[in-house]
């Protein structure tokens, strides 16, 4: 039997001037452990490198698309003044949010992690809170040390695809310090911290599951993977 093929964002890196000419601007990375959490699914896991206007090309070999965590998103690309985003990153969000827009024309569905959530958000006309510390009041650490997630619990809203994997609630790990403002329009809401970020949302035609945490890291990952594997198996 086939595996499915999960494709996987790359984090881009610039690369310094004097060596623009020889490999270009950009290098491409990616953390093993979102590798490993496909593995341990029973899917194959694929790293998608930018091509332009590529889009359904890639989307074409692939079941489901992952939308990686990474770095801030540029503010203009929701009409905001910077107001605390840091090392903003505009070409990676801009080809992603185009290959997640495709994605959803073609029906694949699309698990998002961190600034994938992000980036599902700003590509469904919703802005970021762009420093949760300093414009959310009482706010809880969610960023963490570098390197060093923090750890926090979420309640997980009934009647959701979450709730019926994870429960009412779970610990887990966090790593950014920007998120959604609202819930985008053919949305609901799935999970929320204390403080009120939005911690996951889900579409409600259940092709799009978005979390805000980084479930590579912790215990969630795997049972909401194997959840979006199943559906995608029962659709067939």
């Amino acid at each position: 039997m086939k595996k499915p093929v999960i494709g996987i964002t790359f984090s881009w890196y610039k690369n310094d001037q004097q060596k623009i000419d020889s490999f270009g601007r950009w290098r491409f990375g990616l953390n093993q452990t979102y590798a490993e959490l496909v593995a341990g699914a029973g899917a194959l896991p694929v790293g998608i490198i930018p091509a332009e206007n590529e889009y359904r090309d890639i989307l074409d070999i692939i079941d489901i698309l992952l939308l990686t965590g990474g770095g801030d998103p540029d503010p203009e690309l929701y009409g905001q003044q910077n107001n605390g985003s840091k090392n903003c990153s505009r070409e990676r969000s801009v080809w992603e949010m185009e290959l997640y827009k495709t994605a959803r024309i073609m029906e694949k569905p699309v698990f998002g992690v961190c600034l994938g959530m992000q980036l599902i958000g700003i590509a469904e006309g919703v802005p970021l809170i762009q420093d949760i510390p300093s414009q959310i009041e009482g706010a809880l650490d969610h960023h963490g040390k570098p390197h060093i997630p923090s750890k926090h619990t979420i309640r997980i809203m009934d009647n959701t695809v979450l709730h019926g994997i994870l429960g009412p609630g779970a610990e887990v790990s966090s790593f950014h310090h920007q998120t959604i403002s609202w819930v985008p329009d053919g949305f609901r809401l799935s999970a929320q911290s204390s403080d009120g970020v939005i911690e996951a949302i889900e579409s409600d035609d259940g092709g799009v599951v978005a979390v805000q945490w980084h479930p590579e890291r912790d215990l969630t990952g795997p049972l909401i993977l194997s959840m979006i594997l199943s559906r995608l198996t029962a659709g067939d």
